[in-house]
This record gives structure tokens, sequence and C-alpha cells, in this order.
């Protein structure tokens, strides 16, 4: 792959560039919508790296540095948290959908299936995902819903 399809790919992410005000509703921890903020930058001029706090104890703090895989075609998602969980996620993003999973284990065991559909709006300015969990990667159950709102433009 060359550099500059590496670029062209990682540059269809600038959207998310910005800070982010985030809704979780989650069925089990209440009260709904639960608060939290993002905030994602580009790091060193070839990654972006996203930061979230959620204002529930429930819920990690994380860090989250996103790249473009040219083995898989496709994005790649480096994913560290409070808990010290350390997860590698593939991701695509295409006609306005963002979606993400772990199918197989990587820097932890595989205790559990995950994925995430998040629909982009037309300005790419609001992002509703849903996340589901699967004990088998065939049987998926609701696990939880995030809102991301961009609040405010970053230079």
């Amino acid at each position: 792959m060359s550099a500059s399809n590496r670029d062209e790919m990682m540059k269809k992410l600038d959207f998310f560039i910005g800070h982010w005000d985030m809704e979780v509703t989650h069925p089990h921890i209440q009260p709904n919508p639960i608060l939290g903020h993002s905030s994602i930058e580009w790091m060193e001029e070839k990654y972006i790296i996203q930061r979230i706090q959620i204002n529930k104890s429930e819920f990690p703090s994380s860090t989250t540095i996103y790249d473009w895989d040219a083995k898989m075609d496709q994005y790649v998602m480096h994913y560290f948290d409070s808990r010290g969980v350390t997860r590698l996620y593939q991701m695509t993003l295409g006609d306005g959908v963002w979606k993400w999973w772990r199918d197989k284990a990587d820097f932890s065991s595989l205790k559990f299936f995950q994925r995430s559909t998040g629909k982009v709006d037309e300005t790419g300015t609001v992002i509703e995902s849903i996340l589901e969990k699967s004990d088998d990667g065939i049987n998926w159950e609701h696990d939880f819903k995030t809102v991301y709102r961009k609040v405010e433009e970053q230079m």
C-alpha cells in the first residue's frame, strides 16, 4: 500500500475530529442517559486518538487509537481503558455507517464477542450507535446505545 492510500483512508475519518457530548443508554445502569464526553484529534499527523470520559463509575475512561491496516483493507481500533483492558477491534466506515467489532482473541482472551453499528447523520455531527454482545458469535443481544453529538470543531 502506498503512503498516499493510507493517508487518503485516514483522511476519511477527519469528520471525527473535535469534541463530542455522549449519551449512553444502558438497560442495567440507571438513571439513563449516562452522560460523557469524547475528544478526538490527530496524533503524530498519522493516527487519530479518541479519549472518552463517562460520568458514571460503572463505565471506564478509555483511549482509542485509529489506524488503517492495508493487509485487512480496513481500519483498526486499539482500545485501552482505566480497568487495564486492552483490545483490538476491526472497523469500517462507509455510506454513513460506522461499524466496529471484535471476534477473536488479541491482547486479551475473547470471553465474549462485541460489535457496534453507528449511523452517522448527513451533517456528520450526530452518531447513533447500538452495541451488542454475544457469548458464541451467533446469538447477539443488545448491550447499550451511545449517541455522540459534536459540540466543537477542533483546529
